[in-house]
This record gives structure tokens, C-alpha cells and sequence, in this order.
């Protein structure tokens, strides 16, 4: 202790304190009146609880200055400056000592000099938000706590408050160890200061409340929670999307005992305000969801709330809604299957069965005997030592019925009595539906001719009753029955009654009832595997062919197909049946797909075809029938088919996964008999046994028919939604290569269709189509047909030689569209895909890409487009000088590196040292101007004008030019000599942030030059390889090297004697002419001996000089260009010592060894004898 004070003594007495202002007068000093004591810093209490001094000493240090922090004023600047000092020790690499020092410290900080801190509060706000490290939390708490004043007030943190308050909830909760301290800061903030919470924050700060009441078990926290949530509803404004989260913690909380009066009365809070609405629907939402039925507290809750509000003994009067509005969530929360729910369901219908069963009104009563029928079964599956379930529940039975006696039950008396017999499907509206609902107790297989009974209830009351209502009802009734039996009585309810009922439902005049009886059918092929479904698709059919011949015969086609046909729109009512029909043929086609028999699939897929098809011989018009094509069009562009050849659409509850049947398949190019044979049925298919033992055959789906539909489409459709859907969609669809290749030819037909449409220049799409966006152009037009045409291109070995040039023209012409980018790119795969097809169609097509703008979007499209070209040589082989000044005018301007990224750039100069090495000689003097011509207005100019505007303070000081076209250039450049020099690029003397990028830029320019300074005149290589033999006569010699410009030349001395023989040969050829019979002159030259003499004869005539050119013997031809012959070939072909020979024609031998050297900046060697 006495070394801790004495430590603090001496921090004490190193802070200075200012106690007067001394003020000079006129003959001595004077003192004014004291100032209020300020603590002063000094620089060297500064430096020890600084980062250079020692962690232990500064810690200290800080530890003792926190209570002076706390307790004292601080001179002007000072928390600031402190702040600063201390702030690394809370980063997270530091020690949890060392954090929760400097939190301590700063806490203390933030105590002591609150009032002055101003925007400072607002940055300390930032820094603990900012710090993540959940062990800190406590003091992230408790410096909130101490900014805001626990939560009272907010200035300077209005901004960052509701952000931070959701992190710091979210760590509390992870935490789990302060949540009642946040709590009452949470509270406290809403309170005081809930105008600065936007809503999303109040839903989130709801929505996480909620959570921590639904995760603990403390009954203070739970407390706390409520209090919050109350707290929002008396200060603050309850959004609606956090209602749920309140109403369902309430529901959640209600169901404790201690809790239960309070939780009441917060609902009564809240439905009395403008939620009260919501409120209701929302619990009625609780009890209908099936999620919420596993929790079954929460379900109660609702339903006791829902209960007390409406018709409880305190019922709210603001909330006007009526019983029969929220009994159906009565009955959704009874599927919970819980005693509870199911008792809380019972005391509530008992309170307003008692109450209000005079006034409840004969809906209602459906659902109320609806929500007794599923409490009687309840009672009865799920067995009770409890009796009070079972005794309310029958105590309800006798209240209506004493009801029924005085005659003041509303309700159905079949109905009541069907649950008294424990009967279902009675339910009436009116008399002639209660007797309806009377029959319908007879229509079961448990009673005997039940099956007849139906028939005659359909006979009377749906054939020879002429009310809409009635026969609708009688049509519901066949479905429920059908829905209810069929799984065991199918066959015989089709046959007896399905089929001589409705066969004949085309002939019907009631549009409604046409209707239904097309849903209905529709529902019963779904789930229909018989025979008998293709009985049900013959009476879909003729309802479809008959009101299709109605439609035309009623309004002829008119003659000028754009025109619109107005008496078809006019009788678009009288054709609902037929969409319901056709879109429930969509349905039934994707779910005959994946069962058996296949061949039901197959059926209503030829249906669906065929109706299309009449749809474009008749030119349908009206919204009705574009709803259809829309139906069946987007259903066909959805197929798919895998590398087994399986047809599949997406699959319905993940629309990403493509779901695959296992039963039909698309017929391919080789399989002609593949209907007839049997497939192996798939691991995944399942076991089906049908009647008549049925042959498991797997059945074909002929995909041409839908390129048929689609080019007929293309052709005769007059309305945009459809098109655009077609044009949109059949890009994917093309790229599944399996199906689209088992249309066989119609491919070929569909490429001559799009190219079609693209060269139409007479077409106006906003003329020739109805229902186009405003404002319409060709070029939107023709976006949506180049992608089909990008797709079409990878079909290249289909399509024939005349297809693929018009392909290729049509892309071309895209060059000037909105689709630019992907018509390049498309053109890169054509040139790998369609060579031949495209070497006529080169010359022009880089005239074009030449007169494209280059811009960012282009850039890496066009400059892929030239790099893959390079590796295609059949397509560039009659290249003449005016192409490579193409494809180097469009590489040109991407080399501005202010303009372009790296990788633009780079790829720009790799691209023009390729091309300027395939070229051939002749023509790279002259693209040597070019090159330099377009270096100079792209990079170098740049760098002229960077390094301007920086000596200028910014101001542009020359006017850039663009570097355009190949043309433009042709045109406006004047022509001057060029030198093979490299240009000295300006140096920045400033120094800049981007100084590093400029250099790798000028670098690279200046590597570009140097390659063209290299290889102007000859493909000599950079680095030659020597000989066996050169290696064997200069191997022990002297060897020197120079530096001539910015180019090395190394000559190299023969490692042989001083002397010579008289055969006038040097001593290590005369030792080796002596044993030319010894095997291991074979290994040192690789040859017999005559190649050795010949050798030495040479080597004998270079002895006389060094600087003279040896003379072989063989003729070599110089190397020239040659057109016929590819520039990779002629650079293969050229060696080294024929480029020798193509330099020998100076007088000057010496220096043409020189200058060979300097060209190929490698060594140069000479075999010098004595």
C-alpha cells in the first residue's frame, strides 16, 4: 500500500495545476481573482501512459490518473488528447487487463468530464459500438450507461443510437449474463427517448425482447420484458410488423400463472389502440399456423385472448369483429391435437354459446358445430382421467339443443344432428342445399347403394336443375365425395357417375358450370392412374375443341393479321372455361410426368400442342387466349432433359432443382423404336401396380412438336408478353443440348427464324406486336433475339454452311446493338466452333470491330476476341497489311491506363506484341509507326498530361484525343518516319499516390517498343542455343563482354594451343582428326568422320579471321517472307546460323557480327585459332 501511494504521489506531483492568472500592470504585477482549478498534462505523464512506455508502468499509471479524471476538471483538449494516448489498449489483440484498464479508465473519463464532452459523447458511442470482443460487454454497458445517463439522454447519439442499441441486444443475448441490466437501459431509452427510434429498430428491439422472454426460465427477466413491451406501447409507436413478435410473447407469457392478469392487461392496452384490428387477426394467424401448433401455449393464448376480447365478460367495443370472422381459426388451432388448446376452445365457445346463441347467425353455426364435431373426435382418440373437457363439451351440445326446441337455433338441424350421429359432409345454405346436405348422410360406402344414390342426386339436382347455385353445390358435393372415396372406389365412381354425368358437358350453356365441372375434372385426372383417364381427357378435349370452333365460327379470322380481332375480346367471358381448362391440363402434364402410366403425360402434352397450334390457324387474339399460350408456353420452355435422356421440370417446392421423370423420356436422333421398347425402371421410381397388370413402359415426349409451337410463335404471334416470354426463356432452354437435339431438323429452322427477324429492317415491333412497353425500339426489339442467337452458336455442327455465314452476319450487325458485348463474345465461340465459316467473314468483321467506340464494357470482350484469334492460324493466314492495322487499331486504345484497369491494359500489350509478331517481316516496319503512332496518343501523352496537371494544380492543360478507329486513324494521322528508338517516357518528379502504377505502365510501354525494336527485321531468337561442336571448340576459351546501347555482345575465344600443324588446323582439331576411329567421337559430334573432316575444313577456313563470315558449302537461301507459308512456321523453320547468313551481305564482316548481335541481345561467338 505505501508503494501505491507513494506512486500516486509522484503522478500527482507531476500534474501541474494553474491557480491564478498573473496580469502585468503598469508598475508591478497583480493577481486576479482565481480561476477554477484545471488539471494540466504534461508531456512526460503523457508519454508514460503512452504506447512507448512499458505495459505493467503504463497500466499503473493509467489506474492511478482514473480517479483524478473522474474528480477533476480537465484543461481545454484534454480528454481528447488522453483518449488518443490510451485508445490502442482496447484492440482485440491486446490483454483482457489491458482492455478493461483502458475501458476503466475511460468510463471514468467520460464520468467526470460528461458536461464537456460535446461530440465527443457521439465518437465514444462509435468506439464501444465498434469493439466486438463479447468479454467487454460489461463495460460496453456500463459507458453506455454512463453517455446517456441510463438512457435519459441522447444528444449527439441521436444517429447511431438505434443501430447500436439492436448490436449491443444481440450481444447481450449471445452473452447472457446482463440482459436485466440492458434491459432497464432499453426501457429507460424508450421512455424518455422514444422520438429517436426509427421503426425498423422498435420491430427489432421487439422482436428480441420476444426472444429473450421466450429462452428464460428467471421470472425477474421475465417481468422486465413485459415491462419493456409495455413501455412501447404507452410511449412509443408500436409498428405493425413487430406485432406478431408482441402478440405472440404475450400469448407465451400469458399462460403463467403470475404473469397471467398482467399480460391481459397489456392486451387490452394494445388492442385499444389503432392495432386492436391487427391485433385480432394477427392471433388468428397464431392459431392457423401449422408451425405454431408444436409450441401449444402460444395457441392457447391466442385463443383466450380472442375469446376474453370479443365476447368475454370485459370484451373490448372498439374491436368490431364477429364471432364467425375468427371461429375458423378456432378450428385451424384444434389440428394442434393438445388437451389444453382444446379445453381453452371448449370454455370459449361455452361462454358464447350461453351468451349470444340467439344471435348467432347460420355461418356461424356451421363453424361452431364444425369446432364441436373436432372436439367430439378429439374426445374420443385422445382419452382423459380429466372429465371437464368432455363434461363442457356436452354441456355445449345441450345449450343448442335446448336452442333448437324454442326454435331459435339459427343453424343447420342436419348438420347438429350429423355430429350428434357422428356423421360429416351435411352443411346447408338455403332449403334446397339443406336437403342436399339431408341426401348426402346416405352417400357413403358404409351404406348400401350408395353409389346409385349419387347418381340420382346428380341426375336431379345438376342435370335437370337449371339454377347456377344448386348444381355448383351438387358439383361440390360430387368432388368431396370423390376427394373422400376414390382411393378405393375410383373405377366405379367414374364409371357409374363421372362419365354419364359430365360426358356431355361441352353442350352446356351455363359458362359457371362449365367451369366447375372443368376444375372438377381437372383435380380427378391429377390423381387419376386408371384406364379411365383417358376417357376424362376425351371430355376435356371436346370442351376445348368445341369452344374453340364456337369462338371462330362466331368471329372469322380477319384477313391482315395485325389487325385485332374485337369480337373475340367481346366473347372473352364465354371462355373462361377453356383457360381453366388448359391451365389445368399445365398442372395435370407436370404431374402425370413423374407417375404411371406415362403414356397419360404423353396425351396431355399432344393436347396441349395441338391446341396451340389452333390458337395461331385461327389468330386468337383475345387476353383470355394470351393467358393460355402464355400457360403452355412457359410450361414447354420449363422442360429439361438430362444426359439419360429424362425429361423434368423444376421442381415445385425448389424451383432451382430441375426434378426428372423417371417414366418419359425425349425421343433422340437414335432411338426411332425407343416408345416401343421397355426401359429399365430407375432406383427411384416407384413400385406401381395397376389394373390389368400394366406393362411398365417408359413413353416418349416428341420435342419437335414444341419447336413446332415455338417457330409458330415466332411467326404468327401478334402479342409481346408472349414473345418476349419465348424469347427470354428459350436462351436457357438451349442450352440443355440433350432435349433440343432430339427436335431433330427444327433447329436449323429456328436459326433461319431468328435470323430472319434480325434482318428484317422493314419490321416495327411497336407496330407489328400489341401490348409493347412505350417507347419500343428495333434495337430493344433485337436484345431480346441476339441471345438466342448467342445460344444458337454452340449448335454449329448442325446447322449447315449458309445457316452459320447468316448466323454470323446476323452478329455482325449486333455489333451495333445494345447486346455489343455478348454478340463479341458470341463471335469469339463461332471463330473456335465455325472456322470455315468464318474465314471469309474475318476481313470485314475487324473492319467493324474497328469502328466500334472503345469503351470499359468492350474492353475485355474485344481484346479475348483478338487473343483467341491468334490461336486459330487457318483464319488469319491470307491476313494482308490493312487487317493487322485493324486488329492493332483495336488493341490501342485499351492500353490508356487511365482509363482502363490492369488487367485491360496488360492484355491490351500482350495482344499487340502477339499480332506483331505473327505479322509477317514486310509489314512490321510499317506497323512500327502505326504502333507508336497509337502508344504515343494513348500512354504517353497520358503520362505528359498526368505529369502537367500535377505542375499546375490539376488544370488540364492540353486537349486529349481519342484514339479511335482503325479508319479514323487511317484518315486524320498523318504519315512521318518513325524511329525503332524507344522513346524516352517523362518522369513525374512529384511524388503520388499512384507513383508505383505509372511506373509498371511505363515500363510495360516501353517493353512493347523493345519488342518491336527486337523483332522489326528478322525472327531471330533471344537466346540462340550452340551446337555440340561450337560447344566443343570454345570450351576452355576466353570470353568478354560489352554494353553497345541497351544491348550485350559477349564474343568468345577458341580454347585451343597457341600454334598450329602444317595441316594448318589448331591442336585440339588436329588431336581430334588423329582419333576419329575412337567411339567417343561419335559422342562428342554425333556424327561419322566424314562430318568431322568437313567440319574441321570449316573450322580451318575461319582461322584466318575472326571477323570474316565462315563460307558453308551448302547453299543457304536467305530467309525472306513468304506468303503462303504461316509466320509460326517461318519462325520454326528459321535457326540460327541461317540468320547469320542472311547478314553477310556487309562489307564490313566485323560489323556485321556486331550488329547480329545487337539484334538478337544475346552473345555472339567466334572460334579464334592461332
Amino acid at each position: 500500500m505505501s508503494e501505491d501511494g507513494s506512486f500516486a504521489e509522484k503522478i500527482k506531483a507531476k500534474i501541474f495545476r494553474k491557480t491564478s492568472n498573473k496580469i502585468q500592470g503598469g508598475g508591478g504585477t497583480s493577481t486576479s481573482k482565481p480561476s477554477p482549478r484545471e488539471i494540466i498534462f504534461t508531456h512526460e505523464i503523457l508519454k508514460e501512459i503512452g504506447p512507448e512506455s512499458p505495459a505493467n508502468h503504463r497500466l499503473r499509471t493509467i489506474r492511478e490518473l482514473g480517479d483524478i479524471v473522474q474528480n477533476k476538471k480537465l484543461e481545454d483538449n484534454a480528454v481528447e488528447v488522453l483518449w488518443m494516448t490510451i485508445r490502442d489498449l482496447i484492440q482485440s489483440n491486446k490483454t483482457t487487463d489491458s482492455r478493461q484498464t483502458a475501458f476503466n479508465f475511460l468510463h471514468s473519463l467520460i464520468q467526470g468530464q460528461l458536461q464537456s464532452l460535446g461530440p465527443l459523447r457521439h465518437h465514444f458511442l462509435l468506439v464501444i459500438k465498434n469493439h466486438a470482443i463479447l468479454e467487454d460487454l460489461n463495460w460496453k454497458l456500463e459507458i453506455f450507461k454512463c453517455l446517456t445517463e441510463s438512457g435519459k439522454d441522447l444528444t449527439y447519439l441521436e444517429e447511431e443510437i438505434g443501430d447500436f442499441l439492436l448490436l449491443l441486444m444481440s450481444d447481450v443475448i449471445q452473452d447472457g449474463k446482463h440482459v436485466l441490466n440492458f434491459l432497464n437501459l432499453l426501457l429507460n431509452t424508450i421512455k424518455y427517448n422514444a422520438a429517436y427510434l426509427d421503426e425498423e429498430v422498435v420491430v427489432e428491439l421487439i422482436r428480441q425482447t420476444c426472444v429473450i422472454c421466450a429462452g428464460t426460465q428467471s421470472e425477474d427477466q421475465l417481468e422486465m420484458c413485459i415491462r419493456v413491451l409495455d413501455t412501447v406501447v404507452c410511449y412509443s409507436y408500436l409498428p405493425s410488423e413487430g406485432l406478431y413478435a408482441f402478440i405472440e410473447c404475450l400469448c407465451r407469457t400469458v399462460n403463467i400463472e403470475k404473469f397471467c392478469q398482467t399480460s391481459w392487461m397489456l392486451m387490452r392496452k394494445l388492442l385499444g389502440t389503432h392495432l386492436g384490428h391487427s391485433g385480432i387477426f394477427t392471433m388468428c394467424k397464431i392459431m392457423q399456423d401449422k408451425e405454431k401448433h408444436k409450441d401449444y401455449t402460444v395457441v392457447r393464448g391466442a385463443v383466450f385472448f380472442v375469446g376474453m376480447a370479443l365476447w368475454g365478460s370485459r370484451k373490448l367495443t372498439n374491436v368490431k369483429h364477429t364471432p364467425g370472422s375468427v371461429l375458423p381459426s378456432f378450428l385451424k388451432a384444434l389440428g394442434c391435437n393438445n388437451s389444453v388448446v382444446a379445453y381453452e376452445v371448449v370454455l370459449s365457445l361455452q361462454r358464447l354459446v350461453k351468451k349470444y346463441g340467439k344471435e348467432i347467425q347460420l355461418l356461424t353455426w356451421d363453424t361452431v358445430l364444425e369446432i364441436l364435431e373436432l372436439l367430439l373426435e378429439h374426445v374420443e382418440v385422445v382419452p382423459s382421467k380429466d372429465k371437464s373437457l368432455a363434461n363442457n363439451l356436452h354441456d355445449i351440445f345441450t345449450t343448442v339443443e335446448t336452442l333448437y326446441e324454442l326454435g331459435q337455433f339459427n343453424g343447420s338441424t342436419s348438420h347438429f344432428f350429423s355430429i350428434i350421429e357422428k356423421c360429416t359432409n351435411s352443411r346447408s345454405e338455403n332449403s334446397v342445399l339443406v336437403l342436399i346436405q339431408y341426401h348426402a348422410q346416405n352417400i357413403h360406402p358404409s351404406r348400401s347403394d350408395w353409389i346409385q344414390n349419387l347418381f340420382q342426386l346428380m341426375e336431379k339436382y345438376f342435370r335437370s336443375e337449371m339454377r347456377t347455385a344448386i348444381r355448383l353445390k351438387t358439383l361440390d358435393l360430387l368432388s368431396a365425395v370423390l376427394s373422400t372415396n376414390r382411393h378405393a372406389h375410383e373405377t366405379d365412381l367414374i364409371e357409374l357417375v363421372v362419365l354419364p354425368q359430365l360426358s356431355r358437358i361441352e353442350a352446356d350453356p351455363d359458362i359457371d358450370v362449365r367451369d366447375a365441372t372443368v376444375q372438377l375434372l381437372v383435380d380427378l385426372i391429377q390423381g387419376c392412374n386408371s384406364h379411365r383417364c383417358d376417357e376424362l381427357l376425351v371430355c376435356l378435349e371436346k370442351l376445348i375443341k368445341r369452344a374453340m370452333v364456337l369462338s371462330t365460327s362466331s368471329s372469322p379470322v380477319a384477313p391482315n393479321k395485325d389487325a385485332v380481332d374485337l369480337t373475340h375480346v367481346q366473347d372473352e367471358s364465354n371462355l373462361r372455361d377453356i383457360h381453366t381448362a388448359v391451365t389445368g391440363l399445365v398442372a395435370v402434364f407436370r404431374t402425370k410426368l413423374y407417375k404411371l402410366p406415362s403414356i397419360h403425360a404423353c396425351k396431355v402434352y399432344e393436347l396441349l400442342c395441338s391446341h396451340i397450334k389452333t390458337h395461331y390457324t385461327h389468330g386468337y387474339l383475345s387476353r383470355i387466349s394470351v393467358d393460355i399460350r402464355l400457360a403452355v408456353i412457359r410450361c414447354f420452355l420449363e422442360l429439361r432433359a438430362d444426359s439419360s435422356e429424362r425429361v423434368g421440370l423444376p421442381d415445385l417446392h425448389n424451383n432451382s432443382k430441375i426434378r426428372y421423370s423417371p417414366y418419359v423420356y425425349c425421343a433422340h436422333r437414335h432411338s426411332d423404336d425407343f416408345s416401343r421398347s421397355p426401359r429399365p425402371s430407375p432406383r427411384e421410381s416407384p413400385n406401381i401396380m395397376t389394373e390389368g397388370f400394366m406393362t411398365l413402359h417408359a413413353s416418349v415426349v416428341p420435342f419437335s412438336e414444341t419447336f413446332s409451337i415455338y417457330l409458330n410463335c415466332l411467326e404468327n404471334e401478334k402479342d409481346w408478353d408472349v414473345l418476349e416470354i419465348l424469347l427470354e426463356q428459350l436462351t436457357h432452354q438451349l442450352q440443355n443440348k440433350t432435349l433440343i437435339l432430339s427436335a431433330g431438323s427444327e433447329i436449323e429452322a429456328l436459326c433461319s427464324k431468328i435470323c430472319s427477324m434480325v434482318s428484317d429492317r422493314s419490321l416495327d415491333p411497336s407496330k407489328a406486336y400489341l401490348d409493347t412497353p412505350a417507347k419500343f425500339t428495333r434495337s430493344d426489339y433485337h436484345g431480346y433475339l441476339f441471345p438466342v442467337l448467342t445460344a444458337l452458336a454452340t449448335y454449329s455442327n448442325i446447322l449447315t454452311k449458309n445457316q452459320q455465314r447468316e448466323l454470323i452476319r446476323c452478329l455482325e450487325f449486333g455489333l451495333v446493338s445494345k447486346c455489343a458485348k455478348s454478340c463479341v463474345t458470341t463471335l469469339t465461340v463461332c471463330m473456335l466452333e465455325m472456322t470455315d465459316s468464318m474465314m471469309r467473314q474475318m476481313p470485314p468483321l475487324l473492319g467493324r470491330l474497328a469502328q466500334i467506340t472503345a469503351t470499359i464494357a468492350m474492353a475485355t470482350p474485344m481484346l479475348e476476341f483478338l487473343s483467341n484469334l491468334i490461336h486459330v492460324p487457318k483464319l488469319y493466314t491470307n491476313f494482308v497489311e490493312d487487317q493487322y492495322k485493324s486488329i492493332l487499331a483495336i488493341a490501342l486504345p485499351y492500353t490508356n491506363p487511365f482509363k482502363y484497369n490492369h488487367y485491360t491494359v496488360s492484355l491490351a500489350h500482350h495482344v499487340i506484341a502477339m499480332w506483331f509478331l505473327k505479322c509477317r517481316l514486310p509489314f512490321r516496319k510499317d506497323l512500327v509507326k502505326f504502333i507508336n503512332k497509337g502508344l504515343q496518343n494513348n500512354v504517353l501523352r497520358q503520362f505528359q498530361e498526368s505529369k502537367s496537371k500535377s505542375m499546375t494544380g490539376g488544370e488540364d492543360t492540353t486537349e486529349l484525343h481519342r484514339s479511335g478507329s482503325h479508319s479514323e486513324s487511317m484518315m486524320k494521322r498523318p504519315s512521318r518516319p518513325h524511329s525503332l528508338s524507344v522513346e524516352k517516357i517523362p518522369e513525374d518528379p512529384t511524388i503520388t499516390d499512384n507513383e508505383p502504377t505509372l511506373q509498371f505502365h511505363k515500363e510495360l510501354t516501353e517493353t512493347c517498343i523493345d519488342t518491336m525494336a527486337r523483332y522489326t527485321f528478322s525472327n531471330c531468337s533471344a537466346n540462340p542455343s550452340r551446337s555440340p561442336l561450337t560447344e566443343f571448340l570454345l570450351s576452355g576459351g576466353q570470353s568478354q563482354m560489352w554494353l553497345v546501347g541497351n544491348k550485350l555482345v559477349t564474343i568468345t575465344t577458341s580454347g585451343s594451343g597457341n600454334q598450329s600443324g602444317k595441316s594448318s588446323l589448331c591442336e585440339k582439331c588436329l588431336a581430334l582428326c588423329r582419333h576419329d576411329n575412337d567411339s567417343n567421337n561419335d559422342e562428342v559430334f554425333g556424327n561419322n568422320g566424314a562430318t568431322l573432316q568437313n567440319e574441321s575444313f570449316k573450322s580451318k577456313k575461319r582461322h584466318k579471321s575472326a571477323a570474316v563470315v565462315s563460307k558453308s558449302s551448302v547453299n543457304v537461301e536467305p530467309l525472306r517472307p513468304r506468303s503462303s507459308i504461316d509466320d509460326i512456321e517461318l519462325h520454326r523453320q528459321a535457326s540460327v546460323e541461317e540468320t547469320r547468313c542472311d547478314l553477310d551481305h556487309d562489307t564490313d564482316h566485323t560489323d556485321n557480327i556486331l550488329q547480329l548481335g545487337l539484334k538478337k541481345q544475346d552473345s555472339s561467338s567466334a572460334h579464334i585459332c592461332p
